[in-house]
This record gives structure tokens, C-alpha cells and sequence, in this order.
């Protein structure tokens, strides 16, 4: 059975980063997530979120990679709300394995 593929997400705004395993490399998804979650969050947070992440989650062409999408788009939403929220945790990468 295979390790997997891993897609990493630097900690941002003071909140940890987070490591993910996958089945199948799912990189370029999970990052397609994460930049249109940073370019909603710098742009004056433009049009619906959930409308945003929608429309382009939906031009992948598996459900992996739809998921994959999801979770870095979710992902830097949480980094940032939980900025916002002052968290005190200390700076520091968590690994999970889908």
C-alpha cells in the first residue's frame, strides 16, 4: 500500500500550519484551495465565500481533488478566523492523514 502524497500548509496569521496525507497527489488542488481562499481573503472579501469556492471547485474533474480543494480553502479561512479570535496556541504544524 502506498504512504501517500502530502500537501503542506504553512502556518499563516500567527495559527499553525498543517500537514495532510492523501491517497492520491492531490497537491495542486489542495493549493488551487488555498490561493483562492488568500485572493477572497485580500480582496476585500469580494462575493460570497461559499459562492466562490463553489464555482471553482467545481471545474476539478474528481472527487479527490474537489475534496482536496476544499480542505486548503477551509483550511485558510480557519487560519484566518482563528487570527482573528486571537488564539494563544503556540505556532505549530499538525499532520492528519485522509
Amino acid at each position: 500500500m502506498s504512504k501517500g502524497v502530502m500537501t503542506c500548509l504553512p502556518p499563516h496569521d500567527g495559527h499553525p500550519g498543517v500537514e495532510i496525507i492523501w491517497a492520491a497527489d492531490c497537491r495542486e488542488a489542495f493549493n488551487q484551495g488555498v490561493k483562492l481562499a488568500q485572493t477572497w481573503l485580500d480582496n476585500a472579501r469580494s462575493g460570497w465565500l461559499w459562492a466562490v469556492m463553489i464555482a471553482e471547485r467545481d471545474l476539478l474533474p474528481c472527487a479527490m481533488e474537489r475534496r482536496a480543494f476544499e480542505v486548503g480553502f477551509l483550511s485558510r479561512i480557519h487560519q484566518r478566523v482563528c487570527s482573528q479570535k486571537h488564539c494563544v496556541q503556540p505556532v505549530r504544524t499538525i499532520s492528519l492523514q485522509l
